[in-house]
């Protein structure tokens, strides 16, 4: 923005999140509007302490960054006595951040607006404008289910995942929506491990038509009994013919699928493009912000009457009259709130090609290709018409015995016509058959097969089951999935999903202290009753209530992993038994007290002397001597050492990227946010 639209006092401003989506709207508005990006969430919760007051459950927002401070600053200059429309994303989190943005601004602004873009075109961004409400006058119950998240959230992670990492041993995060999450997986693979494959039995025939080969298979298509297997197999192999029982031909119509959703784009992407869902949403963004889909967030199936009437002419233009529906397809959502929204579609109704040269023309990817062009395909087949398959069904009998035999040919394209789809070699195509006519038996076969253990769950099929149980919405099942890969209790091998030991160790405690937070039912009732704050049937400090009651738990046992782990090392190494006050707290204390190594270890007393050469702090013959004082005096040392720590250009880098450049002047924090920051990559890569 030039320096002379920035200081204008009285301005048009429309705020955003993304400095791609202001600069794409720019192009659309022109010199009457300022487009200013608050860049995603300016506010949050604080990183270093709850930020909850557990006996009113307010919670305290805080500015990110400084780099957010002066963004904020900005925009409260702009904003004076100027007109604002705050156009952040059309979901709980966008409308979350608008509401932010409303309360600094109201004081200012002569007036503020919301509007809701859905695609970033130019007639959508104009006609949004001119219709454009009042903020006062929106629903303020997405921001009271935001607060419901996000602080029912917040007390749920910091009250329960130091407790289970005391207790467990080790570091462990507890979260209302990932715990059930791993569950899943855990759960999964018990069952793949428990699984024990029983055999069955399938028999099959070749016949033989004027040279053309038929495969027919026994009519119950699995056979648990082997005897019966084998007895059928007798019989037939003393038959020579097999004569037609019945044959049976229709036409069988497939109808296309409705737009995407959120969740169906992310399976999709999954099984054909091997794009994580995180992946898939990132580059929804993208096509989103450059103008080429609609919104990538919704669970919402529905298209536009305009959108239906753009593509209903493409059809026809492309492929003819013929391939369009005879009727107009319109598809409802599940959930009817949803349809307040559009699926997932393009915006332009221009074919393939010209797709093609927008993206190139934008500077996106490959991948950006590939997932368009699922969009693309999606959007357009959900307006065509049926295809249409010949299906041929014959019976046949074998002595006293039924077998039977199906094949289909695609007599027409239909919307597979979108899909490249021509007639496959591998249908299976069936002679003319008559009743009465007899073919002859060529072989007959007797296959002994086992059933297989479910499937471990890819990140698609996974996104799949969150959806059925209700757990998560659109904006989350991507977050969710890279949590616990992040956090390590599940890594990929090949497209599946494995849980690790720490998830096995955090789903058992859950289960016997907290069985409430893995409850699919008790997730999906907690997701409904924030959908009931959003629509303002229920108030969000129920929400948050109703977990924090849940998280207090009477007699948390003292004895943590680690101290019972160490007592027993102890045990061990002056062959004691101590089986009986395993569970006895001041018996075990008592014992480690009487038992405890008092001397440091050779590693401590390396480092403390590292540590006193860079600061000058005395290290003293007693401390040397006991591990009690040279643990404080590490402690001592370290900050002291902290005080003269200089960053290095590439760590205030990382800082910057991040939005983290406050942390620049406190090295110790600093040191550990980029601990926390390169672990979580380096698990990523693996």
């Amino acid at each position: 923005m030039s320096k002379k639209n920035t200081n204008k006092k009285g301005s048009k401003i429309i705020i955003v999140e993304s400095p791609k989506k202001a600069r794409e709207i720019s192009k659309f508005v022109g010199k009457d509007y300022v487009v200013k990006a608050t860049v995603g969430h300016f506010k949050d919760l604080p990183e270093d302490k709850l930020g909850v007051d557990l006996k009113t459950f307010e919670p305290t927002f805080t500015i990110k960054s400084k780099n957010h401070k002066k963004i904020l600053n900005e925009i409260k200059n702009l904003a004076k006595d100027g007109e604002v429309y705050i156009a952040t994303d059309p979901d709980r989190e966008g409308y979350a951040i608008g509401y932010f943005m409303y309360e600094e601004l109201k004081k200012k602004a002569k007036d503020i607006k919301r509007v809701e873009f859905h695609e970033i075109t130019q007639k959508h961004i104009k006609d949004r404008l001119k219709n454009a409400e009042e903020f006062e006058k929106t629903n303020f119950g997405l921001f009271n289910a935001f607060l419901g998240r996000r602080v029912g959230d917040r007390i749920v992670g910091y009250i329960l995942s130091p407790i289970a990492s005391k207790e467990i041993g080790g570091r462990f995060s507890v979260g209302r929506v990932q715990s059930p999450a791993v569950r899943l997986i855990v759960e999964r693979e018990e069952e793949i491990k428990n699984f024990k494959p029983t055999p069955y039995y399938v028999l099959s025939v070749l016949l033989e038509k004027d040279k053309d080969k038929i495969t027919a298979f026994y009519e119950k298509q699995k056979i648990e009994d082997k005897k019966l297997a084998e007895q059928i197999f007798n019989d037939i192999k003393k038959v020579d013919y097999a004569e037609v029982k019945e044959v049976v031909k229709k036409d069988v119509k497939q109808s296309p699928k409705p737009p995407f959703t959120t969740s169906a784009l992310q399976q999709i992407a999954s099984s054909q493009l091997r794009f994580s869902p995180e992946k898939t949403m990132v580059l929804a963004q993208d096509l989103f912000e450059n103008g080429l889909i609609t919104y990538h967030r919704t669970d919402s199936v529905r298209m536009s009457d305009e959108a239906i009437k753009g593509i209903r002419d493409l059809i026809r233009k492309l492929y003819g009259k013929e391939y369009v529906s005879p009727r107009i397809r319109k598809y409802k959502s599940k959930n009817t709130q949803a349809d307040a929204h559009e699926g997932i579609r393009i915006t332009h109704f221009i074919p393939w090609e010209e797709q093609e040269k927008l993206l190139q023309e934008k500077g996106l990817s490959e991948d950006h290709k590939k997932l368009l062009s699922l969009i693309y395909r999606r959007s357009v087949a959900s307006q065509m018409s049926d295809a249409v398959y010949s299906r041929t069904t014959a019976k046949f009998n074998l002595g006293e015995h039924i077998f039977k035999t199906t094949g289909s040919v695609i007599k027409f394209l239909g919307y597979k016509k979108v899909y490249d789809i021509e007639e496959k070699k591998e249908d299976v195509l069936i002679p003319d058959l008559k009743k009465g006519e007899k073919l002859k038996k060529l072989e007959e076969k007797l296959k002994e097969k086992f059933t297989k253990p479910p499937s471990r769950y890819t990140e698609g099929s996974l996104v799949k089951k969150l959806e059925d149980l209700g757990i998560g919405r659109p904006s989350t099942y991507a977050t969710i999935i890279k949590t616990i890969k992040d956090r390590g209790y599940v890594i990929k091998d090949g497209s599946s999903l494995k849980p690790t030991e720490n998830a096995y160790h955090l789903i058992e405690y859950l289960d016997d202290n907290y069985k409430w937070i893995i409850d699919y039912n008790f997730t999906k009732e907690m997701e409904n009753y924030l959908d009931d704050v959003e629509t303002n049937k229920k108030d969000w400090k129920g929400f948050v209530k109703e977990i924090y009651k849940r998280t207090e738990k009477e007699n948390i046992s003292k004895i943590s992993q680690k101290m019972k782990k160490y007592a027993l090392d102890l045990a061990k190494k002056h062959n004691k038994d101590i089986s009986d006050i395993l569970d006895d707290y001041e018996k075990l204390s008592k014992f480690i007290e009487e038992h405890r190594e008092t001397k440091p270890s050779e590693k401590q007393i390396e480092y403390a002397k590292s540590l006193a050469e860079k600061t000058g702090l005395e290290l003293t013959a007693d401390i040397l001597e006991d591990r009690v004082k040279i643990r404080k005096w590490i402690d001592k040392a370290k900050k002291e050492a902290m005080k003269n720590y200089k960053l290095s250009e590439k760590q205030k880098a990382v800082l910057i990227k991040n939005g983290k450049e406050d942390l620049i002047d406190q090295p110790e924090k600093a040191l550990k946010w980029l601990e926390r920051y390169f672990k979580s990559r380096r698990r990523r890569k693996k």
